[in-house]
Order: C-alpha cells, then structure tokens, then sequence
C-alpha cells in the first residue's frame, strides 16, 4: 500500500511539472481570413515558423475571419492578438480617417512591412468579356467586408464603371461562376495550388482574367491618392495569364494588439525573419509580393501603423538605429539607442 502511495504521489508530481511547463506556454489567436482565399496559407504558414521555434512558448492558431477589416476589429476587441490587414485600410483605422473617423484603433502596431499581392478581375471565357469597360452593368460577384472588394469597388467607380453587385462568400462566388449565376467576379492572390479558387476555377471552364494599365490605376489615385497600386503577374501564373499582365493591386501585413509582451512580438519577428527565405521558396504570394525585405517594405509603401515595441527592438538591430520616428511606436518615450556593436 505505502508503494502504491508513493507511486501515486510521484505521478501527480510529474503531472504538476506538466501542467506547469503547459501554463507557461502563451496562446496567441491569429486572425488570417476565409479558410477558401490563397492568403489563408501565408497566415498558416508563418504561424507554423512561430510555434516551430518556440515550442515550449508560444502557442499560436490561426483563426477563420470574414476578413482583414473584421480582423481589425477583432484585435481592437482583443478576440485574436494578432491579424493581416491591408496597409491602408489599418492606416485609416489606426489614425481614425475615412470609415474609422471618431473610431480610431489607436491599440494597433505593426509587426512588418508585408507584401504587394494582386487583385485578379475574373470572367468566364464563353461569356466574351475581355476588357474591364465590358463589365458595366453586369452582375458582378462581391465579397463584402473583403479588403480586395472594398478596392475594387473604388476603383470602378474612379473609371466610372458600375457593375451589379451580387453579394457571397468566395466559395458561393466560385459556385456562381461555375454554374453561370454570374460571369465576373475577383481574387486576391498569387497562385496557391494547395488552396486557390481560381486553380479550382480554370479545372472546371475556361477564363479571362482582365488586365488594367498605368492610365485606369493613375486614374484611381486622381480620385483617391494613394489607393492605386498596380504589380505585374509573371505570365503562365495561372492558365488564363498568356503573358506577363499588370494587375491591380494592395499591400498587406500583420498587425498585434500593443498589449502583446515586447518579449513575444520580438521572438515572432526574430522567427520570421531567420526563415524569410524558407516562406517565399514556399508561397508565390510571398515571393512575387517582396515579404522577402520585411522592413524595407514598411518604408517602401509608407507603412503608417507604428511597429509594435518587440518589432522595433529587432529592426533597431538590424537597421543600425535608422528606424523613422513615424514607425516608432508612441510607447518608447524617446528614439532607441543605436545598437551595441
């Protein structure tokens, strides 16, 4: 019996280490967006590198959202710590312009600079649609809440273009497409052949995907400065894509809540940066959109959401103490001492 004791004592003490070891991990909610949109698999990807190299730290999951402006939302409510966003629309919310005036998300900070991904405008082939001008006044499948689809819209309506707008989710807009409901819709994204509705679309009909020019996108930053980006999609991306095409196009990063420790937003950043190489031989949309220069980016496409505490520390040592004031976050009372040698 006295063995028997023993015994049961010593698991409950083996136990206790466990659940202790366990306690200390922290769990992170990471916001990405629609589990049927390619950029599910960048989020998936650089949360694996996370949880990878701090296995005994940090336990990061990626979470489902409707979105990047839901994301947003969610990590000014605290319901996930960190989330992809487009740069601009969380310039806006961060400093309290356009939709966010009198409803700022003044908690948000940046952890890089992230990457240009582009907008693909989609048509059927057989419906003979093979310029943006042809889709006036056609039904138009619309992602509501999506980044993409907000920019889109205004970009139709700077070139005074005004599709029907028919409202669904991605995997009810790849339904329309295929059973005819509608003939155009868009894609954010560089190809993804683990997870692409526009790979599933090209396996089941012919498309087109519709080019712009320099004229339409210096049109759109004519009503709406700043907002026209364009990038060039290498031909034979997808099927449809004979050549190489400029397409319109958004920049995306990450975003935390700046309640997140400095300690663990430096480990994140520390993490992705040492396999920033692995992640772009990976993922095109990585490697095409330049997540490569993860710090040059932010001051390349005038990143306006300061980095987080923990992000600051880690480019201050890897930019020689360069960081612009505009980046640092309003928490450092002063700038950063240049780094020890």
């Amino acid at each position: 019996m006295k063995i028997f004791c023993r015994s049961l004592m010593w698991i409950l003490f083996l136990q206790s280490l466990v659940y202790t070891a366990d306690a200390e991990k922290l769990e992170l909610k990471w916001g990405s967006t629609s589990k049927h949109s390619g950029l599910y698999a960048n989020t998936t990807s650089i949360v694996e590198i996370v949880n990878k190299a701090y296995p005994q730290k940090i336990d990061a999951k990626v979470v489902e959202t409707q979105g990047f402006s839901d994301n947003l939302t969610k990590i000014k409510k605290k319901s996930i710590d960190l989330g992809s966003a487009g740069i601009l629309e969380a310039s806006a919310a961060y400093n309290g312009l356009s939709e966010y005036e009198g409803n700022p998300i003044g908690e948000l900070r940046s952890l890089w600079g992230g990457y240009v991904t582009p907008i693909h405008i989609i048509a059927s082939k057989k419906s003979g649609i093979t310029s943006i001008d042809m889709i006036d006044g056609l039904d138009f499948a619309m992602n509501p809440g999506t980044t993409s689809g907000k920019l889109l819209q205004l970009f139709f309506d700077a070139y005074e273009i005004k599709p029907v707008y028919k409202e669904y989710s991605i995997a009810l807009s790849l339904d329309a497409m295929k059973n005819g409901a509608v003939k155009c819709w868009y894609k954010a994204g560089f190809r993804d052949v683990r997870d692409d509705p526009i790979v599933e679309l090209e396996k089941f009909m012919e498309i087109n995907i519709l080019p712009v020019n320099k004229a339409m996108i210096d049109k759109m930053n004519a009503k709406y400065k700043g907002y026209g980006l364009g990038i060039t999609v290498p031909e034979n991306t997808y099927q449809a894509l004979k050549q190489n095409q400029l397409s319109l196009a958004y920049v995306v990063s990450d975003f935390v809540h700046k309640d997140v420790l400095e300690d663990v937003v430096y480990k994140i950043v520390k993490a992705v940066w040492g396999k920033k190489r692995q992640l772009i031989r990976q993922l095109d949309t990585l490697r095409e959109g330049g997540f490569a220069e993860m710090y040059e980016m932010a001051l390349d496409y005038g990143l306006a959401v300061p980095f987080h505490p923990g992000a600051a520390k880690f480019y201050q040592e890897k930019s020689k103490g360069n960081i612009p004031q505009k980046l640092l976050p309003p928490e450092m009372k002063s700038p950063l001492p240049p780094p020890a040698d």
